[in-house]
């Protein structure tokens, strides 16, 4: 008799998978319209972490021809949606170089400081925490804003990755 309800089973559980990819499309667009309205974005359904999170997992290609800020902000949501929130430096480094981005550095190590002095100085966009992973600022309206020691951009995608890398040196020789 199970094999009987088999096909009954199989197309149930592929209707679900539609509504609850919908649903996932339609969560993400309403928090977009929240982020863009000040407000904070709804909480984590359920049923995206029972299925996977589909939308969040990354691809070979997910941050390939990308600007820094712009792989950056996508992993750290990316990884706000499947509720695990912040990351180290070197969390959010090996994600996007394994989504494909591609650092214009001499080596691992310079591209990392590059990374850093970028999160550092964009902090319209980019929290760090004490415990020294970093967020969206976004997620946190309520914490006290950091100086930033240097002019940062106002355009969300205005990046350049070279300058980045370029400055990391000069910071690493302020801090010596």
């Amino acid at each position: 008799m199970s094999n009987e309800l088999s096909p009954a089973i199989a197309l149930l559980e592929g209707k679900l998978r539609t509504l609850e990819q919908q649903a996932a499309e339609l969560r993400s667009t309403i928090n977009f319209l929240r982020k863009e309205a000040g407000q904070p974005a709804l909480p984590d359904s359920p049923s995206a972490e029972a299925t996977g999170a589909t939308v969040t997992q990354i691809r070979p290609d997910t941050f390939y021809g990308k600007k820094l800020q712009t792989a950056v902000r996508e992993y750290l949501e990316m990884r706000k949606a499947q509720g695990l929130g912040p990351a180290k430096p070197r969390e959010i480094y090996d994600a996007i170089t394994a989504g494909g981005f591609e650092f214009e550095a001499s080596s691992p190590d310079v591209a990392l400081i590059g990374l850093r002095a970028m999160m550092r100085k964009r902090t319209q966009f980019f929290h760090k925490l004490p415990n020294g992973t970093y967020g969206m600022t976004s997620w946190y309206p309520h914490a006290k804003s950091q100086k930033s020691t240097a002019p940062s951009s106002t355009e969300p995608d205005e990046d350049d990755d070279a300058a980045d890398a370029e400055t990391a040196p000069s910071d690493v020789e302020e801090a010596v």
